[in-house]
């Protein structure tokens, strides 16, 4: 399951792991207003990746996606026995200003990990600084200061030279089903 966390790794990973247009390296991300995004897989009870769905904010169209036999097998132990369906999410988010408040989340889904970043963008988009603030669960994501980093952000507007603050927040989180 922690290589799967691997098509989260940056949005460029997102779009080279799902074939989805979504962002990529050379476009930008929003700095001035709270997204997000998120990969769902759907494992069978041999861990075997049934779908694959991207999806974010920033656009209304839900995408399918594919994922590589690879990182589908790492996953194998996720999905516990025959008949139970497993879906894991790889989501982050992204909250300019104030830091986010306690991520919510579904009845049913269990957070298997996370981390919240604190970023500052500078005004031409880029990241200038990344600390991890806050992380929780067992399973980390893959995603570090140096994936924000390398993202870049939307230069602010006129010739406003101050940084901007945001945090990411990285989520991994699981939902299991039995399926009669």
């Amino acid at each position: 399951m922690l290589k799967l966390a691997a098509i989260f790794v940056a949005s460029a990973a997102v779009v080279a792991a799902t074939g989805a247009t979504a962002t990529t390296s050379t476009d930008t991300l929003v700095s001035s207003s709270p997204w997000w995004e998120r990969v769902t897989v759907t494992l069978d009870g041999d861990g075997n990746a049934e779908a694959c769905k991207y999806e974010t904010s920033l656009n209304a169209d839900t995408q399918s996606c594919d994922v590589d036999s690879n990182q589908a097998a790492s996953a194998k132990h996720a999905s516990a026995s025959k008949g139970e369906v497993t879906r894991i999410t790889f989501e982050r988010r992204f909250n300019p200003g104030a830091a986010p408040a306690k991520p919510d989340m579904k009845p049913g889904d269990t957070l298997l990990g996370g981390q919240i970043m604190a970023l500052a963008i500078d005004h031409a988009g880029a990241v200038k600084d990344c600390r991890v603030v806050a992380a929780s669960g067992a399973m980390r994501p893959e995603y570090s200061c140096d994936d924000a980093s390398a993202e870049k952000f939307q230069a602010s507007a006129g010739a406003h030279k101050a940084q901007r603050e945001g945090y990411m927040t990285i989520l991994v989180y699981g939902h299991s089903e039995h399926m009669v």
